[in-house]
Order: C-alpha cells, then sequence, then structure tokens
C-alpha cells in the first residue's frame, strides 16, 4: 500500500468523470428496466456480452429494442431506483472547490438524468447513451460518443470523453466496472470498486478503493492544494 501522491499536479486543474450505475446508484438501472419490461431474449444478449463475444455498445443496442414500456411507466419505475445519498454533498464540495464534475456513464442518458432530478441534481452534467422513444412501448439508442477504436467496445467511450472534456485538465476516474476499464489505464487518479477494483488490483493500475462517495468528499480538497492526508493507494 502506498500513499497515491497528487502534490506534482497541483498546479493544474483536475475534473472528475464519475460512472452512474452502480457507482452513483444502488442499482444498474438498465438491468432493472430489462428484468421487468423486456421481452425474451434480452438475457441471452446479456450472455454474448458477458463471454465476450459483442460489446457493450452492440449489447445495449440490442437489448434495448426489446423494451416495452410507455414512457409514463419507465418514469415511474426508475423513481423507485435510489443513489448513494453521501453524492449529494460529493458534488456540492467538488462545485465549492471549482473542481468540474461530470458523469459519464455507458447508460441511459434519460433515465439518469429523471433520478438526478428526484435529488435535486439535475445541474450535474450527463454524458451518456441517448435513449429515443419510437413509438408508445418501444425505444431504441444512439451512441455520438462512441467510437471505433473503444477498447471497451462500449456506446460511450470514456476514453473519448476525457480528451475531450476540459481536456488540458487532470482527470480523476470515479467507477465500478466493465466501462471504466480502459480510462482507468490512462487516467491521472483512480477511485475504483466492485470489477474495476479487480481490474485494478490484476493489472497493477494504481487506485483507491471506496464504497460510499462520504470516503470521497473527505479527499476531494486534496487536489486544489489545501493540506489534507493524501489517499491510500493500492498497487
Amino acid at each position: 500500500m502506498l500513499l497515491m501522491n497528487v502534490e506534482q499536479y497541483q498546479e493544474n486543474s483536475w475534473k472528475i468523470l464519475c460512472d452512474f450505475d452502480g457507482t452513483i446508484s444502488l442499482q444498474d438501472t438498465t438491468d432493472v428496466l430489462l428484468e421487468n419490461f423486456a421481452d425474451q431474449g434480452w438475457e441471452e444478449i446479456e450472455h454474448l456480452w458477458e463471454q465476450g463475444e459483442i460489446g457493450s455498445k452492440e449489447c445495449m443496442q440490442r437489448q434495448i429494442a426489446l423494451l416495452n414500456i410507455t414512457k409514463e411507466q419507465l418514469e415511474a419505475h426508475v423513481q423507485q431506483i435510489e443513489i448513494d445519498e453521501s453524492f449529494i454533498d460529493f458534488v456540492k464540495t467538488a462545485k465549492r472547490l471549482g473542481i468540474p464534475l461530470t458523469i459519464v456513464s455507458d447508460g441511459l442518458d434519460m433515465v439518469i438524468r429523471h433520478i438526478l432530478a428526484k435529488y435535486n441534481l439535475r445541474h450535474v452534467p450527463v454524458i451518456a447513451n441517448q435513449l429515443e422513444q419510437v413509438s408508445e412501448h418501444r425505444w431504441q439508442l444512439h451512441f455520438p460518443n462512441a467510437t471505433t477504436t473503444c477498447k471497451s467496445q462500449s456506446g460511450t467511450c470514456k476514453c473519448k470523453v476525457s480528451q475531450t472534456q476540459h481536456k488540458q485538465y487532470k482527470t480523476i476516474l470515479i467507477g465500478d466496472g466493465r466501462s471504466d476499464f480502459c480510462l482507468s489505464e490512462e487516467t491521472d487518479y483512480v477511485y475504483a470498486k466492485k470489477s474495476l477494483l479487480k481490474h485494478c488490483q490484476e493489472n497493477n493500475i494504481k487506485h483507491v478503493p471506496f464504497s460510499t462517495f462520504k470516503e470521497l468528499t473527505k479527499t476531494l480538497d486534496q487536489f486544489v492544494g489545501v493540506p489534507h492526508l493524501n489517499a491510500k493507494v493500492h498497487v
């Protein structure tokens, strides 16, 4: 265990790119919708993705086409999904310190924004796959932030976003899953849990393990030069 030293970077500005599903939200929002409202076949598509036979972009595109749900049903159902409520104070602290925070997700933009609104977090920028209603019960996805070179084959390539959003800033990645793997290998600072934590451990990527945003809020001031003990890092 080492101390992750940010002093060498403190003369530069930092930005935060934060995953949503399973990181901010307590459940994977797409899985919740599929389990309750998708036609048969979505689990077989999920299996292909789990086996590495298709990327997440293709997986999501095919699965969302199987959703059979009205907009009213969708909004009512995702209203029940909760977040780690310590994220609210984390957002306030990042704003106070002047650290730009963007939610970057390989999930569904409409769903994420609806959940954020429930917690009065409409102002937090969201970059995600674009969910479009094409009939009363049917939906499709658009991928404005996909790239053909994305190692994760994601609908939203987080490496691309990192290179275009405040590109002169150092990047803090907060995540929990496969869509975070690629950026974790290139970014400046990683907060990790769940499968991202395992990926960092197996690939000798310096990272800070975490469980809740309450832990992270206590460490944010180190990125703007305020005296603070650096977070303990695992390699």
